[in-house]
């Protein structure tokens, strides 16, 4: 996923204003709240993405939210501003790339393991010390369930993969086959 550089600025503002005050954690949890409230709740983002709602009462609902309920000042004050600047749907990409912040900060890498079946935690344990050992850093992994794999997985972490499916097995031995066929 791209992440815009307005997504990026407004990141790089709110994490530098809470990781000063030491509540730059507590602002991600804060952001990700609100990002789920305004980008996943049906009535939410029929209100939000309708243009025949004017900007000035989508302002008013922001504006009311905040003041309804425990937001902090930094947060109050980034949600207003996007607000006003018609940006409330950068949101997620804000979170995303605070995230992403903070995971540069604690030397943390995310990554994706996908896999036709579940995982058992036993498994999962054994694919992320060997991701640990392998790229000598933390990894933090998602589990997915990829029904379009015949078995095995594909694990990608940044810019580094990994791929034991059964797909790509047999396309290397198909390549094998056909080069020594020729």
């Amino acid at each position: 996923m791209k992440i815009s550089k307005v997504a990026k600025s407004y990141a790089k503002a709110i994490f530098i204003q809470s990781k000063q005050r030491g509540l730059h954690l507590e602002a991600l949890a804060e952001l990700t709240k609100v990002s789920k409230i305004i980008l996943e709740e049906p009535t939410a983002i029929n209100f939000f993405s309708n243009p025949l709602i004017g900007h000035e009462k989508k302002m008013s609902i922001i504006k009311e939210v905040i003041a309804a309920g425990k937001i902090s000042d930094d947060i109050a004050s980034l949600l207003i501003l996007m607000g006003e600047k018609d940006r409330l749907s950068e949101v997620a990409n804000v979170v995303d790339c605070f995230q992403g912040f903070i995971d540069n900060e604690e030397g943390v890498s995310r990554g994706v393991v996908r896999s036709a079946q579940v995982l058992t935690s036993e498994a999962q344990t054994q694919i992320e010390l060997k991701i640990n050992q392998t790229l000598k850093k933390k990894v933090l992994l998602t589990y997915q369930q990829d029904p379009n794999l015949l078995g095995g997985v594909v694990v990608q972490v940044g810019g580094w993969s990994f791929d034991d499916s059964i797909d790509s097995h047999l396309k290397k031995l198909n390549e094998e086959l056909n080069r020594r066929a020729k």
